[in-house]
């Protein structure tokens, strides 16, 4: 099952298609004569490993750069963006990976941010408020409009994302990595919202390296290597073995087994380490955590934003002190030494 690359026409439901887009930066190319459609009221989700262009790409839809040579065909019509804010106003929005919310302001004034309402007077709050509320209602999200940024969860700050876009009409939503710190009940939170969208129309682009996940959201799938599309399907048609090997290669085997080997003695043992937020509010963000690394071996940390996986790291290196427990390198304790002789 390979189905070719859309290299055509933009088909009757394309809300915008891009047309031969190429990118390059000083003589490398970024996007080598991309093509693909958004099709209204569907998710279209861009695969491809890191480097295959899938940024540059959204960069391009979204206003932020400009092409090197290519067409953009915005219903039916030819179209440039001179910059986001060009983009934003024709229909077009993208929510990042890291969230450019301001969390000391409230949900409002995030929302209405750089585009206040106003009466003959002043600034209008009470209606900010009420259009706010109306957008976290039709969100189906129970949020105050008057909470602050900083007080909501991961998963809510990204539904105040979606509704600022909301706010300014968007039709076409771009997502970059949206479900790359959320638990596994805000992106099902996050997939009933998608699923809303679309029903009433909106488009959305999504980007994932979680595959499998993505799958389960995706109507069509467009995948990239090297600034080259290699393939486009819809999703009832294609599996997660199809998109990986049309990522890496024909000759990506999936099913190949690991091939293990020996580990050597301790090499970094964590004992019973503690770290307290260094924001002064007491709270453990490490609590009694244990764990040994041996030589020849890789160990990976992984957790949602605010683990602590960032503070564990720095405490081991030296840059925050531990709050108890202590760090041995290959059997000597380094708690009380600098960053320099933690080096050395």
């Amino acid at each position: 099952m390979k189905p070719a690359a859309d290299t055509g026409p933009a088909t009757g439901d394309a809300v915008l298609s891009a047309r031969n887009i190429v990118m390059s930066y000083g003589g490398v190319h970024a996007l080598k004569g991309v093509n693909f459609d958004i099709h209204r009221g569907k998710v279209t989700t861009l695969f491809g490993e890191n480097g295959a262009g899938k940024s540059t790409l959204m960069k391009i839809l979204s206003g932020v750069v400009t092409p090197t040579s290519g067409d953009i065909v915005l219903d039916g019509n030819l179209v440039s963006f001179s910059s986001s804010s060009d983009a934003r106003d024709r229909g077009i929005s993208i929510i990042h990976q890291e969230l450019s919310l301001a969390p000391n302001l409230s949900v409002r004034d995030n929302i209405f941010m750089g585009r206040e309402l106003r009466t003959r007077t002043g600034l209008d709050f009470a209606e900010e408020q009420r259009q706010a509320r109306a957008l976290m209602a039709d969100l189906e999200e129970d949020i105050d409009p008057m909470t602050l940024v900083e007080d909501l969860r991961l998963g809510q700050q990204q539904i105040v994302e979606i509704a600022r876009a909301l706010s300014v009409d968007s039709r076409i939503l771009i997502m970059d990595e949206p479900t790359s710190a959320l638990s596994a009940t805000e992106v099902e939170v996050l997939f009933k919202v998608i699923r809303d969208l679309t029903s009433r129309g909106v488009s959305i682009v999504y980007i994932s390296h979680h595959l499998e996940e993505a799958l389960q959201i995706t109507d069509y799938a467009v995948v990239l290597r090297d600034g080259a599309i290699t393939a486009t399907a819809e999703a009832r048609d294609i599996d997660l073995e199809w998109i990986v090997r049309n990522m890496v290669g024909e000759n990506f085997d999936l099913g190949s087994p690991p091939t293990g080997h020996e580990f050597g003695e301790v090499a970094l043992s964590i004992e019973d380490v503690s770290v307290v937020d260094t924001s002064g509010s007491g709270y453990s963000v490490v609590d009694h955590l244990s764990l040994d690394v041996r030589a020849g071996e890789i160990v990976c940390i992984y957790g949602l934003m605010g683990a602590g996986r960032t503070e564990l790291l720095e405490a081991v290196a030296g840059r925050v002190p531990m709050a108890g427990g202590r760090a041995l390198l290959e059997g000597e304790d380094v708690s009380g030494l600098s960053i320099a002789q933690r080096i050395s």
